[in-house]
């Protein structure tokens, strides 16, 4: 059965149990799929011009305007002291005809700025920041 199939929450729940075993993140880390405008998306792949060129492109062709598209995330959970509520990837974003879908590596920090390991018992309480890397993405 391929993506069609499973539907978009199935699809969302496949990239979030592929992204966090990528990642090594503990299984509670998302308590849903949440809503991030496609400029937050943008701002995030800053680092990746191709990837923002691809967008603008895709942009063009459907001509719309980054502040009409809106894209689907995980969301952390309540759990999370310091991150509840915020996006992460994976991140689905249609845009004209195609669904852009992108998938990152994620690093947890605390508030001084160093790394908190994934599989720390008290992960949820140290981790204030959530940073993403390792962007891949490919269009649908």
């Amino acid at each position: 059965m391929g993506m069609r199939g499973i539907g978009l929450l199935g699809a969302i729940a496949l990239c979030l149990l592929t992204s966090a075993a990528r990642a090594r993140e503990p299984a509670a880390v998302v308590a849903g799929a949440g809503s991030i405008p496609l400029t937050g998306v943008i701002e995030m792949a800053k680092p990746y011009p191709n990837l923002v060129l691809q967008v603008r492109l895709q942009l063009v062709r459907a001509n719309l305007k980054r502040e009409q598209v809106t894209c689907t995330a995980a969301r952390f959970g309540s759990q999370w002291q310091n991150l509840g509520g915020k996006s992460l990837g994976p991140y689905q974003c249609p845009i004209g005809k195609r669904t852009l879908a992108i998938t990152s590596l994620h690093t947890f920090l605390d508030r001084n700025g160093r790394k908190v390991r994934a599989d720390d018992p008290q992960v949820t309480a140290k981790a204030a920041v959530i940073r993403e890397s390792g962007l891949t993405w490919n269009w649908k």
